[in-house]
């Protein structure tokens, strides 16, 4: 009886020690996890060996909040949540405002008529004449003065003799040379002789000095360019015979061209009209150079 109320005495010892073991590993476990967790229950079995304790685990339910006294435990702060973007956030793109056109307003075509283009005439090129020198060479023969003078500062005048314009077959040409001046024109032959060219121009002298008296002084053959050709000299003055003045007419034809050339030369230095006669007369030539 003694033994068995040891025995007795015994459980309840350690079914009370278990209580207050599971007592306070409940209270933990509450702390950590709201989660039951199992209740061990004692068994004792009554054997004449000695007693041994098996510890049966029976589920439990978690001690109420007024039975527990939770000291010192830390609340564990619920993580927040993030939510993150499933897609990159759409942009709105505000509408563009249509611009309405402006009307249109219609106007009344007249039939213009084209204009027809009217052709340009084309300028034909003028050569440029060569600077004057003392060599003039431009209507088929050649006329040279001496070196110390040039046609730029003659005082040079060409036109033309039977024609407005001078060309090959007829011209007038008129200069000063060293004191002297010249009156030289050609035309064709037309089967005058050098001297009917010179008795020509002896009238036409005449004829354009009304105010002079003329006399007749000299007259020989003349060559010009290894052709045979003739002159005739003159005095002119007024008619109180002042202001006298002397004069050389010579006249030739160039067989190539059939032109008939006539020089006249005047100054009141006899002296210088021959020179200048006979410079120009050894300088002609029917050909340009």
């Amino acid at each position: 009886m003694l033994n068995g109320n040891r025995l007795k005495s015994s459980r309840r010892q350690l079914i009370a020690g278990v209580a207050a073991s599971l007592f306070i590993v409940a209270a933990f476990g509450c702390a950590s996890s709201a989660a039951t967790t199992p209740d061990p229950t004692l068994t004792v079995e009554k054997s004449s060996e000695p007693a041994v304790v098996q510890v049966e685990p029976t589920a439990t339910s978690a001690p109420s909040a007024a039975e527990v006294e939770v000291k010192d435990v830390t609340p564990t702060e619920a993580p927040i949540s993030t939510v993150e973007p499933t897609s990159a956030p759409t942009t709105l793109i505000p509408p563009t405002a249509t611009v309405a056109p402006e009307p249109t307003v219609a106007l009344a075509t007249t039939n213009t008529p084209t204009p027809t283009s009217v052709p340009q005439p084309t300028a034909t090129p003028t050569a440029t004449p060569d600077p004057l020198t003392n060599v003039y060479d431009r209507y088929g023969f050649t006329v040279e003065l001496d070196q110390d003078a040039t046609f730029a500062s003659s005082n040079l005048n060409v036109g033309g003799w039977s024609d407005a314009d001078p060309d090959s077959s007829q011209g007038l040409m008129t200069f000063n040379y060293n004191g002297a001046n010249i009156v030289i024109f050609w035309q064709p032959q037309k089967g005058d002789t050098p001297q009917d060219t010179v008795d020509l121009t002896y009238q036409l002298q005449q004829l354009s000095n009304p105010a002079l008296t003329f006399a007749a002084l000299s007259e020989g053959d003349l060559a010009v360019d290894g052709g045979a050709g003739k002159f005739v000299g003159f005095l002119t003055s007024e008619f109180s015979g002042e202001n006298a003045s002397g004069g050389l007419i010579g006249a030739w034809t160039c067989p190539e061209s059939a032109t008939q050339v006539s020089l006249t030369a005047t100054s009141p230095d006899s002296t210088a009209l021959q020179i200048r006669f006979d410079r120009l007369t050894s300088g002609f030539s029917c050909a340009t150079k």
